[in-house]
């Protein structure tokens, strides 16, 4: 028996819908057997990390870090500063905070204002994105039976940095490119986007290992 666990739950519902949209049996049966090697072998949204390390800091470990979306888009901010700080929780050793909490967007504060801010509470660096470019590509299928299919992937690019609160000091930072399948939405793009940059800080030793982990 397969589970569909993790990335596959959020892409099963699309997929039920595109499935039994059209009835006859061998479109289905072709569909089927697609579908399942996809689900199986692919996620619905991928990422893919450039990355740099500023040499003063190939030997720093921050165990303390605020997450900051740097966008206007409320949604945006608080979905993915609540995913990033949810995978800081559960894949490191490190404590996290969202940075709206910090610095709320119903007032005026500049982003030294809001170092300042971030350093009074305890937090000794912040990881921010910056969504920098975003958007949705087309690509068309035929089925062999005369049906054209016409699929949407959504994708985004984004800039990231983890900077020293105390300095100000960029200790990291990477470009993140996400591309979505057929199945993807925004919060699988969000998702990926930021699952990938906590496990690259994390791979790089900026972030520390989960405290039960005995292998580091």
């Amino acid at each position: 028996m397969v589970k569909l666990t993790g990335w596959a739950t959020s892409c099963r519902f699309q997929v039920v819908f595109w499935l039994f949209g059209d009835t006859e049996m061998a479109i289905f049966i072709q569909r089927f057997s697609v579908l399942i090697c996809a689900l199986l072998l692919a996620s619905c949204a991928s990422t893919s990390i450039t990355d740099y390390t500023d040499p003063s800091y190939t030997e720093t470990t921050f165990h303390s870090v605020a997450v900051w979306a740097h966008t206007t888009d409320l949604n945006w901010r608080q979905d993915l500063e609540t995913r990033m700080q949810a995978r800081v929780h559960s894949e490191t050793g490190a404590t996290a905070v969202r940075a709206i909490d910090i610095s709320p967007p119903t007032r005026a504060f500049s982003v030294d204002e809001t170092y300042q801010l971030l350093a009074g509470a305890n937090v000794d660096a912040a990881i921010v994105v910056v969504f920098t470019d975003s958007g949705v590509s087309q690509s068309i299928s035929s089925d062999g039976y005369g049906n054209v299919n016409t699929y949407d992937k959504p994708w985004s690019e984004a800039t990231v940095n983890l900077v020293d609160v105390k300095s100000g000091s960029v200790a990291w930072t990477g470009t993140a490119k996400t591309r979505g399948n057929a199945f993807a939405d925004w919060n699988d793009i969000r998702q990926s986007a930021g699952n990938q940059v906590i496990a690259r800080l994390l791979a790089n030793g900026i972030l520390p290992p989960p405290v039960n982990d005995s292998s580091k």
